[in-house]
């Protein structure tokens, strides 16, 4: 296979994040194999890991290779979304809730904040020594909300 230029590699990015906008995993995986092993970034990584564990369900490897996406760009909430994706195809609930958090403290990623509030994940109560149910917590955390300080 000879070297794509730069414009067909924008091209094909751009198409792999439709495919994976509309959860088409293997039109995208078909589109990410296009792209030669050494102008893939953390993001086309991220995306084929997803796409493998979607499509192919091989997790383990799917896991280890969106972490070396991370590693390479750990500021990208992206990685984090895409792995929590991954641990929630595979069935692993609480790694995906620690992913996806540790992926927010990177920045406000819409589709994680849609992921964990379509799991009914709550937040912690403001106070943490104290029981959830305590009159403290709860309105501390009604306040905090109205002022978006949480």
């Amino acid at each position: 296979m000879s070297e794509m230029s730069q414009s067909e590699l924008v091209q094909l990015g751009e198409e792999i994040s439709q495919h994976l906008g509309s959860r088409d995993y293997t039109a995208a995986l078909a589109a990410i194999q296009q792209i030669p092993l050494s102008a893939r970034t953390p993001l086309v990584l991220s995306a084929d890991a997803l796409c493998m564990a979607a499509v192919k369900g091989s997790y383990k490897s799917a896991v280890s290779l969106c972490h070396e996406a991370i590693k390479k760009d750990p500021k990208t909430a992206e990685h984090y979304y895409r792995q929590g994706r991954i641990f929630l195809l595979a069935g692993r609930r609480k790694d995906a809730i620690w992913v996806f958090r540790m992926g927010l403290r990177h920045g406000r990623h819409k589709e994680i904040l849609e992921t964990l509030a379509a799991m009914g994940i709550r937040r912690q109560p403001p106070l943490n020594f104290l029981p959830r149910s305590n009159p403290l917590n709860k309105y501390l955390g009604l306040l905090l909300a109205k002022l978006n300080l949480r």
